[in-house]
């Protein structure tokens, strides 16, 4: 049997085994359409916990847009409470209570912002503590954070909002006359100030208050919780203060004029740690020192500032380098960073030049600079002082911007990696390059290891060595950082270990790493589908964990961290794998024992997509989602072996009454290269001997999402295939297997292969049938419909048109030049524009603009940071100088991808009408037959039906 005709038989047979069931159910009662006005109903349970013990489980129901609710239900007896608005929820360390936040009322924020209420002024949230088991609620008004302690419990920390004084809202005057008395108040009215952290002890509902806070921490075990403080400048000093949950007292560390930020505590919760400007002079440039407190002592000692021996000259403890203890907590790391350059105060706006100067030696070019301006300014480089001694080492700097420190900081060397020498040429390779050093702790000195490695580079936990993937010999790499060369860990490894379906202009990425056994003992990595340990001192050689089942099953078998804390797995221990069947795209979970070479026991492999599992810390109770495209993904609780799960949430009981669908796995041979498959959507009570209206919906692979589910909802940029599905259409969405230097054709060799499938089979009306694709499916449906006239109607999202001028643009949203995606990546040109200006050409549909004969409707929108707007410019003017039907929806102030609510509900309508229009005969809207004048914007929508007669429709050609 050839694949055509293999092809051919799974349609038939899937399709019919699924319309009789589908018909029968549909006699029970009348279902409904989707239509737009579902949308906001639609759930999702999200949030969800279990309880460290296992007995209790929460999740939230989050509808699209209102209000959500909390559940929280007693695992054992099946007992529920709900909580209107309750979300973020989080269970304490000892399981006895539930703590979260309680949203202010939807209705009641959106009649604030329509009144252009902002801050302070529109309603906050609330704090909601529910005492487990006896259902004792408390509610705390106006809470805009908590905490809990990490392994503590019987304690919460909160800040309040902002507390509103009679006259808070009334907008201040601004001084009258100018200069610095004005400058001064200026500053003055932006200085920040805390608000109220509050401690409260959960059982007794006692409270403690630090006014005008600003930070507060717990200690792992929540024996103590640091709190820093603004003050008010009259009644209350700024100052860092800590309190005992044993001995509900309050010390006072730190006090005075200043500014206190980043507190931090060490592992056992006996030394803390903070930075702090206590210069009382008005400087412009501000300059902050480190400070460490010990349990038992009456305050902080400073512990580093600029004449610390061992800073670098002109160099300052950062305020925005994150503070942290080693584990042993002999060492406290801290980010340093050289002194600002001062503001110029004689240069002035009216008689300086505004300019960006771009240099050809630059890192960076001028708009990724100032994407990373703001990031730059907060730049820090770590630093490590020796708490015994108080010996302070500066580590890194800016010719070695990162340093990672393994054993959890306990480590006596640390992974250096730096960039520098490879930032410009990842303008046009995509990808970063390191040089690796080993830097030692007590003396800051600096080896190199290796030079240009492919990132990113990984640290063993304990420290000892930097493992990296060579994308060139296709094998995994370590070296010592104690000294000593790169050992190749997979010489030995006959079957790839990097990605088989590679399609890009590039080296094939690996298939991942899975981490370590043992601390720095043995090395696991990934090929597609099993699991390989390897020896870091390269003296054994690698073998395969899962002895190559997954293989020979086509199930790939990958590692769930069931401890978010874990940092290497212990040799023996049971290990949680998910797998996947790669022919028919069952999912499921194996076992097996760490660093034992086994076939994995399976514990359950069905046709359904799952949600990663989460596990009570101290029971074996596990939470997760399962789902199917009909079955949304509700949240299941079971054992650790899967036995007979229990759903827990209903999130959607309401789809029972619309109209919804089924999927199908469908198989077809294109003219070049091996059997393609896709996903094939219809409606319910399909009939094979109908004709319908088909859209072809396409991005990359998606094959493997066959049990995915997608909820009614308002288009970002694509079709939502639940609403054309349950309103009569089919719609196919092809994979697509790309030839480097060709991918226009590519596309085009895939997909029209497997609509011609399927229109060979009779049930797909070869006269109505659309396209529709956002960004590189955007291009793609520009491209075919350059070549073929077999669609009726089109719909390109953010279309690269022009790939010669698109070549050497940015992509605004980072800043970065555009040539790595052609040379290297997704476009898959391969080449420079000078060396094979004849691709860019070939692959441009702007060049063939004069071949389209389907009308196209293209979004793309003035704020795309992906893919300039002028492309879709270009497009669009060329078919309206062409006389071609053509409508371009250009969203203000909006991404690659829609973003605000309101412009997805308004995209999904326009879409639908649009595809309603050509290829279900209906009426067009007004503003496809009008368009819509600027001096009408914001006054109508016209989406009503036009009476008029039908818009033209090309020289539509059936296949």
């Amino acid at each position: 049997m050839t694949s055509m005709k293999r092809a051919v038989v799974i349609i038939t047979v899937a399709l019919g085994a699924h319309v009789g069931a589908s018909a029968i159910f549909a006699q029970d009662r009348p279902k409904k359409l989707l239509t737009h006005d579902v949308y906001d109903s639609w759930k999702r349970a999200t949030g969800e916990a279990v309880s460290p013990d296992g007995a209790w489980i929460l999740y939230t129901l989050e509808p699209q847009e209102g209000d959500a609710r909390l559940v929280v239900a007693d695992a054992r007896s099946g007992r529920t409470d709900t909580i209107a608005r309750g979300v973020n929820g989080s269970f304490t360390f000892n399981s006895d209570y539930a703590v979260f936040t309680v949203k202010a009322l939807y209705a009641d924020v959106k009649k604030g912002k329509i009144a252009k209420k902002k801050g302070d002024d529109l309603p906050k949230d609330s704090l909601g503590i529910l005492a487990l088991g006896s259902s004792s609620l408390a509610k705390i008004p106006r809470v805009k954070s908590f905490k809990l302690p990490e392994r503590g419990s019987g304690w919460v920390a909160y800040q309040r909002e902002k507390d509103l004084a009679p006259g808070d809202s009334v907008k201040r005057q601004k001084p009258r006359g100018g200069g610095d008395d004005a400058d001064e108040q200026s500053d003055d009215a932006k200085k920040e100030r805390g608000t109220t952290v509050v401690v409260r002890e959960l059982s007794s509902g006692k409270e403690y208050q630090f006014p005008f806070a600003r930070d507060f921490e717990f200690t792992k075990d929540g024996s103590k919780l640091i709190v820093t403080t603004t003050g008010n400048d009259s009644t209350a000093l700024p100052g860092v203060f800590v309190f005992s949950t044993a001995a509900h007292a309050i010390d006072t560390i730190a006090s005075g004029k200043g500014s206190f930020r980043q507190p931090a505590w060490d592992e056992e919760g006996t030394q803390a740690a903070f930075v702090a400007d206590r210069d009382t002079s008005k400087a412009r440039q501000r300059y902050f020192s480190l400070y460490l407190w010990r349990a038992g002592k009456d305050s902080a000692t400073l512990v580093a500032d600029t004449t610390t021996p061992g800073m670098y000259p002109h160099w300052l403890v950062s305020e925005n380098g994150r503070l942290k203890f080693s584990k042993d907590g002999s060492r406290l790391f801290v980010g340093t960073a050289p002194v600002p350059l001062p503001d110029d105060t004689t240069m002035n706006d009216e008689e300086t030049a505004k300019l960006d100067i771009w240099s050809w030696q630059d890192h960076f070019i001028q708009p990724q600079q100032l994407k990373m301006l703001d990031e730059e300014k907060k730049r820090s480089h770590q630093a490590v002082v020796h708490l015994a001694d108080r010996g302070f080492v500066q580590l890194g700097d800016t010719s070695l911007p990162a340093i990672d420190i393994g054993d959890e900081g306990n480590a006596e060397l640390g992974l250096g990696t730096s960039d520098l020498s490879y930032r410009r040429s990842r303008s046009w390779e995509g990808y970063s390059r390191y040089d690796l050093f080993a830097v030692d702790l007590r003396s800051g000195a600096r080896r190199r290891l290796v030079a240009g490695v492919r990132g990113p580079v990984h640290l063993s936990p304990g420290g000892r060595y930097a493992v990296w993937y060579d994308t060139g010999k296709r094998h995994w790499f370590a070296v010592p950082l104690a000294g000593g060369k790169p050992v190749n860990l997979t010489a030995n490894v006959s079957v790839p270990l990097y990605n088989e379906l590679n399609d890009v202009p590039d080296h094939a990425a690996p298939h991942g790493l899975l981490g370590w056994i043992g601390r720095d003992s043995l090395f696991l990595v990934y090929d597609r589908y099993d699991i390989w340990v390897t020896d870091p001192t390269g003296t054994r050689p690698a073998w395969c964990m899962t002895r190559g089942a997954g293989r020979k099953g086509n199930l790939r078998y990958r590692y769930v961290r069931l401890d978010p804390e874990e940092r290497f797995i212990t040799a023996g221990s049971r290990m949680l794998l998910r797998t996947f069947d790669d022919m028919d795209k069952r999912a499921g979970f194996a076992a097996t024992e760490a660093g034992t070479a086994a076939t994995p026991r399976l514990l359950v492999l069905t046709p359904h997509d799952y949600g990663t599992p989460q596990k009570a810390k101290q029971a074996g109770t596990l939470i997760f989602t399962r789902s199917t495209f009909r079955e949304c993904p509700d949240l299941y609780t079971s054992s650790m072996e899967f036995s007979e799960p229990k759903r827990l949430s209903d999130a959607n009981p309401q789809q029972d009454n619309y109209l919804w669908g089924s999927v199908e796995l469908v198989h077809w041979k294109p003219p070049k290269g091996k059997e393609l498959d896709g996903l094939l959507y219809t409606p319910e009570g399909f009939d094979v001997r109908k004709k319908y209206p088909m859209i072809v919906y396409y991005y990359e692979r998606n094959s493997d999402f066959l049990h995915r589910y997608f909820a009614p909802a308002p288009s970002a940029s694509t079709v939502n295939i639940p609403l054309y599905v349950s309103r009569g259409y089919i719609v196919f969405v092809p994979d697509i297997r790309y030839r480097v230097g060709h991918p226009g054709g590519s596309a085009l060799e895939c997909i029209v292969s497997g609509v011609k499938a399927l229109i060979a089979r009779g049930f797909v009306d070869p006269d109505r049938i659309g396209l529709q694709g956002q960004s590189w499916g955007g291009y793609q449906t520009a491209f075919l419909v350059t070549r073929t006239h077999m669609f009726r109607a089109a719909m390109a999202g953010a279309v690269v048109s022009n790939m010669t001028s698109a070549y050497g643009g940015i992509r605004w949203g980072t800043g970065f030049v555009r040539m790595f995606q052609y040379e290297k990546s997704q476009s898959r040109i391969g080449r420079t524009l000078w060396e094979r200006p004849d691709l860019y050409i070939e692959n441009s549909p702007l060049f063939r603009a004069d071949s389209i004969r389907t009308p196209l409707l293209l979004m793309h929108n003035d704020a795309d940071g992906a893919v300039p707007w002028y492309q879709g410019i270009e497009m669009f003017n060329a078919l309206r100088r062409l006389n071609r039907p053509v409508w371009m929806l250009t969203y203000n102030g909006e991404e690659h991808n829609l973003v605000q609510r309101k412009n997805r509900k308004d995209l999904s309508v326009r879409m639908l009408q649009f595809f309603d229009h050509y290829l279900m005969e209906k009426p067009a809207p007004r503003w496809m037959t009008e368009g819509l004048p600027a001096i009408e914007k914001g006054k109508t929508l016209k989406y009503e039906l036009s009476g008029s007669p039908a818009l033209p429709r090309g020289n539509h050609d059936a296949p």
